[in-house]
């Protein structure tokens, strides 16, 4: 439960950051996401090319056809957002510092949200790894 200090400092807070004031700000960041490509859906991508050869993958270790799509759709998206953290990441920021810290925490975040997708059909149908 939050504190009735710590509720009046999130007020005040947020007074303060409610975004964009200009026309010129507003219109800025509304174009924020679609700067990365991210938001596009993975059919109307380049990533389309991989669906279907990593949905017949999928079907082969014993999901079902929905099931095999849902995770295919789930690890390109992943794999996009990883490439695009990676291209985004690597090298330095305007003040010279070295951008690999924000990567690293920008991409757990991403592997997080995969596992968290796709936990509920691994939960439905398990896949059994032989181990060699």
């Amino acid at each position: 439960m939050t504190s009735t200090k710590r509720y009046a400092a999130n007020l005040r807070n947020a007074q303060r950051s409610s975004g964009p004031k200009t026309e010129h700000g507003k219109r800025r960041s509304s174009l924020n996401a679609t700067r990365h490509g991210l938001i596009t859906p993975i059919e109307n991508s380049s990533w389309a090319l991989l669906l279907e050869p990593l949905e017949i993958l999928l079907e082969s270790e014993g999901f079902v056809q929905p099931e095999a799509r849902t995770l295919a759709l789930c690890i390109l998206n992943y794999e996009r957002n990883l490439q695009y953290q990676r291209q985004y990441y690597t090298g330095f920021s305007r003040d010279g510092q070295h951008k690999l810290p924000d990567a690293t925490r920008h991409l757990k975040r991403a592997a997080n949200q995969l596992i968290k997708q796709c936990k509920g059909l691994i939960s439905l149908n398990p896949v059994t790894c032989a181990v060699s």
